[in-house]
Formats: C-alpha cells, sequence, structure tokens
C-alpha cells in the first residue's frame, strides 16, 4: 500500500503538490464547517421538537379540570356513617 501512494506521488508534477496540499487543507476545514452547521440544524430541530411535544400535551391543570367536576353547583357526596355501613348482625 505504501509503494503505490509513494508511486502515485512520484508521478504527480512537482508543481501540482502545494495544490494539493492546500486543497486537502480546504476540503478538511470544509468538513468541519460543514459538522458544524449540522451540528447547529439538529440542535435547532431538536428545540423545535420539544417545543411542539410540550404543547401537544396537556397542561396538567387543564387535566386536573377534566378530571374533577366543577365545583361551583356540585353537591358533595356524603359518606355513610359507620354505623350504617356495617352489615346488620342478626343477634
Amino acid at each position: 500500500m505504501r509503494s503505490e501512494r509513494s508511486e502515485v506521488n512520484e508521478r504527480v508534477n512537482p508543481a501540482q503538490k502545494p495544490l494539493a496540499g492546500e486543497l486537502n487543507r480546504h476540503a478538511g476545514q470544509l468538513a468541519g464547517e460543514l459538522n458544524h452547521h449540522a451540528g447547529q440544524l439538529a440542535g435547532e430541530l431538536n428545540h423545535h421538537v420539544v417545543a411542539l411535544a410540550q404543547r401537544a400535551q396537556p397542561s396538567r391543570q387543564s387535566a386536573r379540570r377534566r378530571a374533577e367536576p366543577s365545583r361551583g353547583c356540585v353537591r358533595r357526596r356524603v359518606r355513610p356513617s359507620r354505623e350504617s355501613a356495617r352489615p346488620a348482625s342478626s343477634a
């Protein structure tokens, strides 16, 4: 593998070697910049997904309101006393 690379390098015009190095450097910079922007977009997308998920879930307060009827005109349930709740004894 090493000999193949050296053969390729020997075939390259010596005037083009600095250009190849510069191209590699720019390619590396562009790849880093691309990764940076991809990371920013992923973070922004995640932020929007979380916001939408929070909007989709009803708030705890409104869920509690749905579970409990309004207290305005609803009569409270009367608990039976302990004596009346006991089964009648046949004594």
